[in-house]
């Protein structure tokens, strides 16, 4: 039999091989598929799954997918059987794809015969079946194994393929343990795509489950205690806030979720904030007593149960899968002698399968890193040539996808939703936006900096299937759910000019990448088309023996590997009164770290430095205590900025005395900004995070006041379509023009809206912390309502267009509580959305 199962596993591979070669036109070769076939397939399939003590789900699921793909279904109904085999291994949830009559209300197969058969598959589906509020869920075997660890265990990490639904199980879990307690939920991401998603996601199973006292919300006030249960959904930038800005921070009882923990490991680097902020962050909720659950979550983390108990200090729970409840194929080009190959490479099999390349004359830029219009073309080509598919172009820059998207021909004629869209991007960007050119073919880019009204509705847009290719940065890799059957990636390079920085995909993300193709209960299969083979052999982030393996990743739980190679500068440093300055570029970070839990902790601080891999001394700590005490900015000041070394504050604090604006629609406020930003310059000591949060091309000159007129311009309530307006684009080429409105959207996006706030946030929590222009400039409003739709989770441009449309002549009455505030006009907007029109109301899911 088990010569047998490896013989029809490759029989269904090459039938997929030379199916996939044909359409793209790299072979006119065939492979029939006999009755014989079937028949033996399905003797396979009998016996793996109800023979074989530990069945092989991928195994199952291969065979599964293939034959569902490729066979006459008008000749074979292997429906019943489909439902039969996977609902015996625990993968009921994958059938669902066969039956398009399945009532999705009541979770029931269509009748599968015989009464004995229906019997055994209702059986089967008990054990993976749960009910949340009276609602039935079918769960495949892995995520039946999380729902029944939450209910048990403290700490629990969880590791699977991106693909095997570990997220949605948990947030219903999350919803079912809101029916019987009384909690607080909060869910940590790392990207506000992602953030906008899960809210969404939770929003949605509120309404349809009717889970009651539930409020959902993307940022901690503090003031949500009236609520019974509260579900924080926050970046960890906004989770660090709120232990910046109180000591009492979440003090309800909580479940902690950590999504995408993966991030965490890029704590080995010096230069990278987020991952340290996303660590800190989780060593802030280690020390709360009232963390009831903890929750940790990744694609293909090795040993996560190590990861959960060196960061919170206690045992954690291993939850950990290899099956992948769809097929992932990966085919890709290679050129060995100057001849073309195509190979096929599935997770089942050692080696790949190969054949040569009968046309190669269509395929360009092989070994090359540019995207010029003759590549442009053969990408073209490839993409029409897989047919009417969802597509995913892996991008190396934002530049590039744009390029891409711009060149691709797209499906023609476009629905009348996607018209409307691109007048709505027209009116609330710019008509030269190259998204409104994009979206004329059904094309459209995704990548960290769209503006949020924008990619907010793209993302809702991809997934009603209204857009077909989409070409796509690194931002696939957080967690986003755009779904695609196909993803298509030229090489593992993130550049096009080369330096010996240039970052490179390693096998890890490569892996992830390759799982975002095909989702559960959407695709039996998914396909990743890799152009450019010898590219990845040449990185030294591949071997050739795993060059496309599904990679797993150890992550780093702390600063010691950093702290021990840098430990003879950072003792001399922290024992004496320097301040961190640009020459210890390497471990300035961990300076500022040390100081600022020493002047938190005091002497405790030697243990709670050495959890994260700081080991000091208690000689050493007492001797930082005593150079500390020279310092006068108060202690708080240093807890609300964490990574300014206290020195710099302390320089800040003793020579900047000017007077700082309450609001940015006062008078002078341009001035004033002005000397704060050239005292932070000039002063020596504080020089070095005027150049970390200031881009090198706005620090000084004519850009730096264009900088701060957009910051004047963006706090002050100036509409993004208002602000492009005002530039000055004439006699310009077209592309010009679409590269200044792309770079103006990244400088508000991440400069305006995020680095300068960082950078003034000492000034003003020292000359005055009650001002609220950082929060406006951060929100791009100051009014109290277009300020408190944003906080709500509304983008901005919508938030601002919403004000004026519906809230004309609303009043608030003065000191009137935030959290009425917020419920008042999330009231007025949910009564009035019909109103507004398709593309702003589509964008309303995130107040429930």
């Amino acid at each position: 039999m088990e010569q047998l199962k490896k013989e029809i596993l490759n029989n269904w591979l090459n039938i997929d091989f030379y199916s996939v070669a044909r359409k793209i036109d790299f072979n006119n070769s065939n492979i029939e598929i006999s009755k014989e076939l079937i028949l033996n397939t399905i003797r396979c399939l009998d016996y793996e799954t109800s023979v074989v003590k530990n069945p092989s789900v991928n195994y199952v699921i291969t065979i599964m997918a293939l034959m569902w793909e490729y066979i006459d279904h008008e000749k074979y109904d292997i429906r019943k059987i489909v439902v039969k085999f996977l609902s015996r291994i625990g993968y009921p949830t994958s059938a669902i794809i066969a039956d398009d009559k399945f009532d999705r209300k009541k979770n029931m197969f269509s009748p599968l015969g015989s009464v004995l058969e229906q019997l055994f598959a209702t059986l089967n589906q008990e054990k993976n079946s749960i009910i949340v509020n009276e609602r039935e869920f079918l769960l495949t075997k892995f995520q039946i194994e999380i729902w029944t660890a939450m209910d048990k265990e403290k700490v629990i990490g969880i590791s699977a393929p991106t693909s095997a639904g570990k997220s949605f199980v948990i947030l219903l879990k999350l919803l079912d343990t809101l029916l019987k307690h009384k909690l607080d939920i909060v869910y940590i991401v790392p990207t506000l795509s992602l953030l906008n998603q899960v809210t969404e996601d939770f929003n949605k199973n509120i309404k349809t489950l009717n889970i009651p006292n539930c409020n959902v919300v993307n940022s901690y006030t503090g003031q949500e205690n009236i609520y019974t249960n509260n579900i924080f959904v926050l970046t960890q930038e906004k989770a660090i806030s709120a232990f910046s800005d109180s000591e009492n921070t979440f003090s309800k009882d909580m479940i902690l979720v950590v999504d995408e923990i993966q991030n965490i490991e890029r704590i080995k680097e010096d230069n990278d904030e987020r991952a340290k902020i996303l660590f800190d962050t989780l060593n802030e909720f280690r020390y709360k007593d009232n963390v009831k659950q903890i929750i940790i979550s990744g694609p293909r983390i090795s040993n996560i149960e190590k990861t959960g108990e060196e960061i919170f200090g206690i045992k954690t729970k291993n939850i950990t899968t290899i099956d992948c409840p769809v097929l992932n194929l990966t085919y890709s080009i290679c050129k060995i002698k100057d001849q073309y190959y195509l190979k096929q490479y599935c997770a089942l099999c050692d080696n790949p399968l190969i054949m040569k390349i009968t046309n190669p004359t269509i395929i360009e830029g092989y070994g090359k890193n540019k995207y010029n219009d003759e590549f442009l073309s053969y990408l073209n080509c490839f993409i029409e040539h897989l047919g009417q598919k969802q597509n995913i172009i892996f991008s190396p820059t934002a530049k590039v996808a744009r390029k891409i998207a711009c060149h691709l021909s797209g499906k023609g004629e476009v629905n009348s939703k996607i018209k409307d869209l691109e007048r709505y991007y027209k009116k609330s960007v710019h008509p030269n936006y190259s998204m409104v050119k994009t979206l004329e073919k059904g094309v459209a880019y995704h990548h960290g900096k769209l503006p949020q009204h924008v990619r907010r509705t793209l993302e809702i847009a991809i997934r009603n299937k209204w857009i077909t290719n989409i070409a796509c940065t690194t931002t696939l890799l957080q967690g986003v759910n755009l779904p695609a059957q196909n993803i298509i990636i030229r090489n593992p390079h993130l550049y096009q000019n080369r330096n010996k920085y240039s970052p490179e995909l390693s096998n890890y993300e490569m892996a992830n990448l390759r799982g975002r193709a095909g989702r559960l209960m959407k695709d039996f299969i998914g396909r990743t088309f890799v152009l450019d083979e010898t590219s990845f052999l040449d990185s030294e982030s591949y071997d050739e023996e795993n060059t496309f393996s599904d990679a797993n990743k150890t992550l780093p739980t702390g600063y010691n590997e950093r702290f021990e190679e840098n430990r003879n500068d950072v003792e001399k440093i922290v024992m004496s009164n320097t301040p961190v300055n640009e020459n210890m570029e390497k471990y300035g970070d961990l300076v500022s770290y040390i100081r600022q839990s020493v002047l938190r902790y005091g002497t405790r601080a030697v243990n709670k430095m050495k959890d994260v891999g700081i080991k000091l001394s208690k000689e050493q700590v007492a001797a930082i205590v005593l150079k500390l005490k020279s310092i006068t900015v108060p202690k708080e000041i240093c807890a609300k900025n964490r990574y300014w070394d206290p020195f710099v504050l302390d320089v800040i604090y003793k020579k900047y005395n000017e007077d700082v604006p309450n609001s940015p629609s006062k008078r002078g406020v341009w001035a004033k900004l002005n000397r704060m930003f050239k005292f932070l310059r000039d002063t020596p000591e504080t020089n070095v995070m005027y150049k970390k949060y200031i881009p090198k091309r706005f620090q000084k000159g004519s850009n730096r006041s264009y900088l701060l007129n957009l910051c004047m311009s963006w706090s002050n309530e100036t509409t993004l379509f208002d602000i492009l307006s005002n530039n000055d684009y004439q006699n310009k080429a077209e592309d010009k023009i679409e590269d200044e409105i792309e770079d103006t959207i990244e400088t508000l996006q991440n400069t305006v809206s995020y680095r300068v706030p960082l950078l003034l946030k000492p000034i003003f929590d020292i000359n005055n912390p009650e001002s609220v222009f950082l929060s406006s400039m951060q929100a791009g409003a100051y009014r109290t309502i277009p300020k408190n739709l944003i906080e709500m989770g509304i983008p901005r441009e919508s938030a601002l267009f919403i004000d004026k449309n519906i809230f004309n002549n609303f009043k608030i009455e003065e000191n009137e509580e935030p959290f009425l505030i917020k419920e008042k006009l999330k009231k007025v907007v949910i009564e009035k959305r019909d109103t507004l029109p398709f593309w702003i109301n589509e964008q309303l899911d995130v107040l429930g």
